[in-house]
């Protein structure tokens, strides 16, 4: 029996960054590698991005795409954007430690 939460599940699992772009990888996972190597940027740099790692494919093509992966992506809440205009995309890193300390458990 299938658990109703299961499509929840399926649509939130936190997002994946993949350590290389692979030719063969689904289209969102090579957008978010590009997001990842900028770090932060608009669609259309992403796309950019993604004209240097695939040059064959149109580049009206690319921003389309990508445009579309990273607003579904935004609207799910699994990256962060500004509210500007040409929306600037971020994956959230954490960049510096926490500089607190926990308290024991016993």
């Amino acid at each position: 029996m299938d658990s109703p939460d299961q499509d929840f599940l399926k649509d939130y699992k936190p997002l994946h960054v993949p350590h290389k772009y692979d030719a063969g990888a689904s289209l969102q996972d090579n957008v978010v590698y590009a997001l990842a190597q900028l770090e932060y940027a608009t669609a259309p740099e992403v796309a950019a991005k993604m004209d240097e790692f695939e040059p064959q494919t149109d580049k009206a093509t690319h921003l389309q795409q990508t445009r579309k992966v990273l607003e579904g992506l935004f609207k799910k809440g699994l990256i962060k954007g500004n509210d500007d205009a040409e929306r600037q995309y971020n994956l959230s890193k954490i960049l510096t430690p926490n500089s607190g300390k926990a308290d024991p458990l016993f």
